[in-house]
Parts: C-alpha cells; structure tokens; sequence
C-alpha cells in the first residue's frame, strides 16, 4: 500500500493512498477524528461572591456577561499542548485517576473589567510549555465592576467522548479523479471551449483544436465539463484504489504525530479483532 506525503505541515496534511479500498481509507479518517486524544478542560471551578482587588482595595461581582456554564464551554474548547508521551488518561494513570501530573493540568483565570478576557489569560499553574496556542481568542466580555476568577482542570480524552477533545478537524477523503478525452467526431471547438470554460478549477485547456488536462488531481467531480460535452468526448472516473486524504490539527498536537497515533490505534484494534476472532471455538 504506497503512501505518498503530498504536504506535510506542522497543522495540515495531504497524503496519497495507492491500493487501498474506500473502507480501509476511511477507517483512517474516522480514527483521525474520533480516537486521537489530547488534552482539554473538562472541569471549571468559579469563585462565587465579591472579589477584592488588594492593590485597589476595590469590590467587583463574580459575574460575566455570560452564564458560567457558556464560559466554562468556550474554556473547553481552547486547544491546550499536548504531550502524549507524558500525558494519559486518568483510567489509565497510575494514581487510579485520583489526578496527577500525568493525567491532569490545572489553569488559572484571574481577570477584573472593564476588559475582554482572552485565552491569553488562562494561565497553566506550573508548566508554562501548557500555554494555551491560540492566545487571542476572546472568551469573555466584563464589564466594569465585574470579574471573572475560576480554576480549570483540562484531562486527557477524544472526540468519542466529547467534541472539545477533538484533534484533527476538516479530515475529508476523495478518489484520485481520471479526466479521459477522446474527441468524437462532430465536436464542435466551441463546444470543447465552452467545456474548458466551464471548470470551475481551471483544469482543462483548449488550444489549436485540442482540449488537456493540466492538472487531474485538481478535478472535484462537478461534472460541468460532461455536461457541455455530453457526446462522451470527456469522462471523469474515479479510481476505486487510489485516494488522497487531507486533514488539518487544531495544533494541539501536530499533523505527524496526530496521524501516527491514529495509525497506530487502528493496528491496535484491528489486532484485538482478529485475536478476538482466533479464540473463537
């Protein structure tokens, strides 16, 4: 099964999948969204009562412009680093899911308005490499007597669990198209011009009576070239054994190592599967 890294960045990747089925592809891209963990806030504690500022000796409301529940959401949703080598499941930790340094990471947000509070301020206590990646994302509006003071706890989970947990977004699959041209006798030029016109991804080219394809992988199967021509002088197939796969990472663990573990997982299950199979009687 001949793999082919057409883009490797550290959020996105394009891969080109030879001798594979549709099936075998897309268990892949359903582990990629489903089955990588990472981390993500799960629990948030607010403080509920007046906040002093001790610099000021001024009283603010513990209160937002939202609902906690809505601001403890948008907290959840913050792609935080994640180290997998270091980081596990708290049913898998060795605390017995007690929480630890390995299963769990503690955030702090200590903000008084007027002011907008940003992800920025959601600060790790202890490791500052845990910061979270996307720093001015807007999560809250306070106003002016109010402020937001709460204590978030991000465990390790997948997008099975919960959506806040996923990794891999934009993860689509598609068969590696074939533009076939065979001019028929009775085609007109201007009706092969107008089907050059009429891609939308500017594929086809008409010149000194011939019609090309400049580049087939580019082709989305609209089937508006078809159309014009409909006498069959251009076929689009699509390769039932060869598929590219394209998937991006919110960045809490990059484009490598998110495919890696989904690669990995899906060996892993697909053994248990067949050893399952084998102690069968």
């Amino acid at each position: 099964m001949p793999v082919t890294v057409d883009e490797l960045k550290p959020r996105s990747a394009r891969l080109e999948i030879q001798g594979a089925s549709a099936s075998q592809v897309n268990s892949i891209r359903r582990t990629l969204l489903a089955d990588v963990p990472k981390l993500a806030i799960e629990d948030v504690e607010f403080h509920l009562g007046p906040i002093r500022d001790e610099a000021t000796g001024k009283d603010y409301d513990s209160s937002t412009s939202m609902f906690d529940e809505a601001v403890a959401l948008r907290l959840g949703l913050l792609p935080i680093p994640t180290d997998l080598g270091q980081f596990r499941r708290k049913s898998e930790c060795d605390c017995g899911g007690a929480g630890c340094v390995h299963c769990q990471v503690m955030f702090s947000v200590d903000k008084k308005g007027p002011c907008t509070v940003y992800a920025k301020d959601v600060v790790p206590l202890g490791d500052a490499t845990l910061q979270i990646l996307e720093p001015d994302v807007p999560i809250v509006r306070l106003g002016a007597r109010q402020a937001l003071l709460a204590y978030a706890t991000a465990t390790v989970g997948s997008a099975r669990d919960h959506a806040k947990w996923q990794v891999a977004h934009g993860v689509g699959m598609f068969p590696r198209p074939h533009v076939k041209i065979s001019r028929k006798e009775g085609t007109s030029d201007a009706t092969l011009k107008r089907a050059a016109a009429a891609c939308p991804v500017n594929i086809l080219e008409f010149s000194g009576g011939k019609l090309t394809v400049t580049d087939e992988t580019k082709c989305i199967f609209c089937g508006a070239c078809e159309k014009i021509a409909d006498d069959g002088s251009i076929k689009i197939e699509a390769d039932e054994e060869d598929f590219f796969l394209t998937f991006e990472t919110d960045g809490s663990l990059s484009a490598r190592e998110a495919l890696r573990y989904a690669l990995k997982n899906l060996k892993g299950r697909f053994e248990d599967l067949r050893d399952s199979i084998q102690a069968i009687p």
